[in-house]
This record gives structure tokens, sequence and C-alpha cells, in this order.
């Protein structure tokens, strides 16, 4: 028998309930030990040496060095984890584990993982024991699973899991099991976007493609940042503040001190496009080495008086302005990734300028607009600046906060999944229970060294897989909404349509078969297992119309065997089952070898990188 067979089979006991009844017991012991090196000693990996400091992870399976040892370590310090742990036979194991930024990982003193390439280390921008999956044979009684860490400088984490074979395997049948009378909530909006659709020159005269295609995916928002930089939309005469109020010495109060003309057509342009906006309050980021829309207003409250005009403009008609009722304000963007730079990119001045910024802002806008949502920061993710942010805006008056705005690249839906409940906690700690969690930029990116490669995958199927795959997570994770960046023609982030050409790609489709599971509008109940790679979720009507979602992401470069699926739905009638596949050969086009069985269920593989819908 092949090794895969004899993975197959004891994934199958998992699935099916085996003779442990499907229960997974945890190997590893809830106690690890901590060893702090000095730089290049040498390293103990057979035992745990005397004096080790014993520490637990939390319940997301993670730790911080610094907490551990009580001291600040730097960029590059070492250590050594440990983990004794006791099996009664000699079996296969599966671990996952990640750390901040190289690692190392031992099983009884022989070397099972190494992530300690200098250019790539972890390799997946975030800490969680998704990060990287082994499957290694351990040996009856004790065993002593070390890991070696050399830190880095954003963070120093450490995570790591013992799994379930069937999780750990990509390839391991899985049986997916589900109940239409469950409902777990709404479909959330995940499938707002950074941009807009470009619009013929007329309204009278026929829809641009661009415009066509925006319809057709049905983007519920659109987030206004960065339209500046695309010259179809206006170039940088638009949306930004220090752009509509270009001389700050003028009058807020006095119309003729505004200039609205493009702005007025990029918003007229997303009315056409069916979607409503979400306006950023501020300035495009700024690569150039001069900057002109993220300096510091040199007067916080006639800022924010400027940004009351720009709101009545829009919703109240001020200034022969309209009335789109738009809902979401939010002040300015990504102060955090100029915290402690030289060239400061979003934010010129310090931190704590922007803390009392955003403050006399937010105070000001919420007394002028008590129904409207305003909120911010729209930080770029750095949680330890986000947390500054929020003891600033509870200290003193308290800051109301409508949303909470944040951001993330990565290549792992996880990476969300981890950053998500990270701000949650963070939120209702701070006593901003009920304020919304937006996330309204996200992309693949693997590393920010090569953006090559990332544009290479965001143009591709594995791109449009990520792009499902990061919806599937957010709707069962604690987010409100989500906002892709950037879907706009002629920019190399839109991974829905080739840049110039305007034809589609596989990206496009990620958006229309969410738009199918709004249209249903209820989430159901599905016992998915935690399956490396899947992610499913599954809508209905209310009315006996269902449709499951399945996507099988990987974004290693060596693709995992086909996954064998079973998938059974309680309280729905499968018998007509159509599938809809998008991969290298399909764009979302039904296929006619999925059909339900005589038990009510459906049987069917999956490729890596491919997405399955399902409705009846």
């Amino acid at each position: 028998m092949s090794v895969k067979s004899v993975l197959c089979s004891i994934a199958a006991l998992f699935v099916t309930g085996g003779a442990a009844g499907g229960e997974f017991a945890d190997f590893l012991s809830p106690q690890w030990s901590f060893v702090a090196l000095d730089k290049g000693a040498a390293r103990e990996v057979n035992t745990v040496p005397a004096g080790a400091v014993k520490f637990s992870l939390d319940k997301n399976f993670c730790t911080d060095f610094d907490v551990v040892s009580g001291k600040k370590y730097r960029a590059m310090d070492e250590c050594i984890v440990y983990n004794e742990f006791t099996l009664d036979k000699e079996q296969t194991i599966a671990l996952g584990m990640g750390a901040d930024w190289w690692f190392e990982a031992y099983l009884n003193g022989k070397v099972i993982h190494s992530a300690m390439d200098y250019a790539i280390g972890n390799g997946k921008n975030f800490v969680s024991y998704k990060n990287h999956i082994l499957m290694v044979k351990g040996k009856k009684g004790k065993n002593v699973l070390a890991v070696f860490v050399r830190m880095g400088k954003k963070s120093h984490k450490f995570a790591c899991k013992a799994l379930s074979i069937v999780s750990a395997d990509q390839a391991a049948p899985l049986t997916i099991t589900g109940d239409a009378a469950q409902i777990t909530g709404n479909i959330k909006l995940m499938n707002g976007a950074s941009g807009g659709p470009f619009c013929s020159s007329g309204w009278d005269k026929k829809p641009s493609a661009s415009l066509r295609d925006w319809l057709e995916m049905r983007i519920p928002y659109v987030r206004n940042h960065d339209v500046a930089h695309l010259s179809g939309f206006g170039g940088p005469n638009i949306v930004d503040v220090h752009m509509i109020f270009p001389d700050f010495s003028k009058d807020p109060h006095d119309p003729a001190s505004y200039d609205f003309t493009l702005t007025d057509r990029y918003m007229q342009w997303m009315q056409q496009g069916n979607s409503k906006v979400f306006y950023r309050l501020g300035a495009s980021i700024e690569h150039a080495p001069k900057k002109y829309g993220t300096k510091v207003p040199p007067d916080y409250k006639k800022w924010a008086v400027i940004c009351e005009h720009i709101i009545r403009h829009y919703n109240e008609g001020w200034a022969n302005g309209f009335r789109m009722n738009i809902e979401y304000w939010e002040i300015w963007n990504e102060a955090d990734i100029s915290s402690g730079k030289s060239d400061k990119k979003t934010w010129q001045g310090t931190d704590e300028q922007f803390f009392e910024f955003y403050r006399v802002a937010a105070l000001h806008l919420k007394k002028s607009f008590p129904k409207l949502k305003i909120g911010g920061p729209s930080g770029a993710g750095d949680e330890k600046w986000a947390e500054r942010f929020l003891k600033a805006m509870t200290t003193g008056e308290r800051v109301p906060m409508d949303f909470f705005s944040w951001h993330i690249y990565c290549c792992e839906p996880e990476a969300a999944l981890v950053k998500s409940h990270f701000f949650r906690e963070m939120l209702d700690r701070f006593g901003y229970k009920d304020t919304e969690s937006i996330l309204n930029e996200w992309n693949y990116v693997r590393t920010w060294r090569d953006m090559i490669p990332n544009m290479k995958a965001i143009h591709s199927l594995k791109g449009a897989i990520f792009t499902s795959g990061m919806m599937c997570v957010g709707q069962n994770m604690p987010v409100d909404m989500m906002m892709y960046y950037f879907i706009a023609p002629n920019t190399s982030w839109n991974g829905t349509a080739k840049p110039f050409i305007g034809e589609r790609q596989k990206s496009f489709y990620s958006f229309v078969v969410w738009a199918k599971l709004l249209d249903l509008g209820r989430q159901i109940k599905l016992d998915i297992q935690d399956k490396n790679g899947l992610y499913a979720v599954g809508a209905t009507d209310g009315k006996g119309k269902v449709g499951i979602l399945l996507v099988r992401y990987t974004d290693e470069e060596k693709l995992p065997d086909d996954l064998p699926v079973t998938l059974k739905i309680r309280s729905a009638d499968l018998r007509g089952i159509r599938a809809y596949l998008l991969d290298d050969d399909h764009d979302l086009e039904e296929i006619s070898s999925i059909r339900a069985g005589e038990d009510g269920s459906v049987k069917f593989t999956m490729k890596a990188n491919t997405l399955i819908y399902l409705e009846n």
C-alpha cells in the first residue's frame, strides 16, 4: 500500500468516525518551555534544558516571546521552545506552526522543517499555526519537539497546533454536512471594492465595457481611495480633500473655495454602477519624494469644517450639489505605515499629531452628522499602532467611532482571519463593541520585495481562487464588510480585467458567484472540518433553494492531488443539482459531471485552485 493510501485510510477514520468515534485527541502537552539563546549559541534539541521558562499558548495557539520572557526582544534575537509529549504507539502525526520570522523545527533531534531562508523566512506575512503544515512520524513513548526561532522586526510571535490528518492532508477524502434549516446569519457584503467603472464620456451613449462588467459583478460598495492615481477618473484632481479645497487659506463656508467639478463626475459615474460610495476623506498615498496631500493640516478644526461641507455637497445639495445619501465617511488612510519612517507616504506628522487630528475631525463630523457613519483610521494593519490609536481615542473625551477600517495584503486567507479576531477583541476591550470592523483594502501579496510574482498571481486563476477564499473566510470572521483593492481599468491590481485591454479575467467570476449567495440572502450551517486549503459557504432563500460555494486554494507552487468531496445537506432537495466550475478551462460554466446520488449526497473531486458553485 502506498504512503498516500495509508494517509487517506487514516483520514477516513476521522471523516467517518472510525474507531475513535471521530474525536481528535491533541497529542501535544499544554505546557511549553522557553529558552533564550545568545547569538550563535549551540542548539540543544534533544532535551529540555534546566531552568527553561514554562508557558502555555493562547486560545489561538500562539504566544509572544516578549510576554513569555518579560523582556523586549530585537530582530535577529534567538530562542528555542520545547514541547514534550507522549504517544502510545509509533504513528504519523500532523503539526501546524509558524513564527516571526525564521524557524527550524526538530522532532527527537531530527530536522522536520526549516524556514531559515533569509529572504523568505516564515513566508506568510502573518503568524499562525496554519503557516506550515507538517506530517511526520512520532515514536512510541516520549517525544521532544524543539523549535529554534530567530526573531523578526515586526513581532516575536510563535504558533503551533496538533492537527488531525484530515485537516493536514490536502488530498485526504472529506465529507461536508450541512442543514439548510439552520440559519447562522445573513450573507455579508464581502464583495465591495475600491475604484469603480469607467463610463462613457456621455451618459446618453452606449455604456462602456467596464461599466457593463461592473454591473454584472454587482459591487455593493465602492471605496474612492486612490482613484486620483487613474487618469480615466480625472487624475490627481479628484476626491482628495486638498484637491477639492486647493487653497487652505480660503473660507471653508464659501462655495467658491471648492472645486467639485471632476469629483462630481466621478461620483455620478459610481451611481451609474449602482454602487454605494464609501467616501475616504483625506489623501491618496504619495510615493514621490515631494508630498502634497499627506501634509499635516495647519488647522485641524478647519480641515474638519471643510470635510463637513464636502459631505453637505454630496448629501444635502450644498454648493449646487447632490442628495446621494452617502452613509460611510472615512477619515484618512494608513497613517500607520508612515509611523517612524523617514519617507512618509501617508502622514507627514507624528503619531501623536495624527491621533489629535483624528479626534478633532471625528468629534466635529459626528456632531454635525449624528446619523451618518463616521470612522477610520483606515490602518494598514499595525496592531501595536492600532492599540495606541484606540487608547488615545478613549483618553479624555471619548471619540465616537461607527466603524474601524483596516487593511491586509497576504497570500493566505487565514492571515485576514487572525487579524480580524485581533481587531475585534481590541475594539471590544476599548469599549467599541458596536463599532463595525471593515476590511476595506485587501489583495494577494506574498512579499513586498518583488511585486512581479504578486501581479502574476492577481491576474491568474490562483488570484481568483484566493479572492473567493478571502470572501468565504470573511463571511465567517468578525468583519462586517470587505472591499477588494482595486477594480478599475488600467491598474495592475485589478484581477477582474486585463489592464488597458478590458478582457475579463478569472477574478471577475469570483465577484459574480458571491452575488449569487447574496441573492439567496441567508447563510446555512455547514459542518466542514478544519480542512487545509478548502473554504465553503452555503446560503438559502428560505424557500427551498440553496447555493453552496466551495473554494480549494493553495499558494504552493507544487499543487496537491485531487480532493474527493462528499456533500450532504439536510432539509434541502439536491436532486437536479446544477454545478458551475471555475478553473483554467471553465469560466463559471455549468458542468454535467456532478449530480446527486440516490441517497441525496453529491460526490465529486476538486483540483487545487478551483472553485465549484452548486445550486438546486
